[in-house]
């Protein structure tokens, strides 16, 4: 399975729209910032599964703030972050992601796109979905996770 992952797009989604129609992921998660872009990237790809949460420029949304939920049978948490205070360090988001019992952890928010890999816990931030920034592309299949990428948009 492949999923495409984006956040902060702040009312740009012509650069992940044209990233699902380039790399055809079956999932696509947007990690907030705004979530009516996801609606507008949902509309585009009717046919592909997305999730979304809520970011701190969310205020009128109905996403939730956070999910947790199964795709290639891994658990994967996401949340914008700013609820865990991403900008001034990961240590609330990862306890967060360890307790939920998560292989993937997804954040937004800081607009700089990070990846670690910590007691066998992928943390990726995708960086921000806007002509110059990057989205991640990940590959899971039966539990494994088989690559993830950062790529330019």
């Amino acid at each position: 399975m492949r999923i495409a992952v984006f956040s902060d797009s702040h009312g740009n989604t012509g650069p992940a729209i044209d990233a699902v129609y380039a790399h055809q992921p079956q999932l696509i998660l947007h990690l907030g910032d705004y979530s009516r872009d996801a609606d507008a990237i949902q509309k585009e790809f009717p046919h592909i599964e997305l999730h979304s949460v809520r970011g701190n420029c969310d205020l009128a949304s109905h996403a939730p703030l956070s999910e947790l939920f199964e795709a290639g049978g891994l658990r994967i948490f996401m949340a914008h972050g700013h609820e865990h205070g991403v900008k001034l360090g990961l240590d609330g988001f990862r306890t967060t992601a360890l307790c939920a019992g998560a292989r993937i952890a997804l954040f937004g928010h800081t607009h700089r796109a990070y990846v670690d890999e910590i007691r066998n816990i992928l943390f990726l931030n995708p960086g921000p979905a806007q002509r110059g920034g990057s989205f991640a592309l990940l590959e899971v299949e039966g539990g494994v996770l088989l690559s993830y990428r950062i790529l330019p948009l």
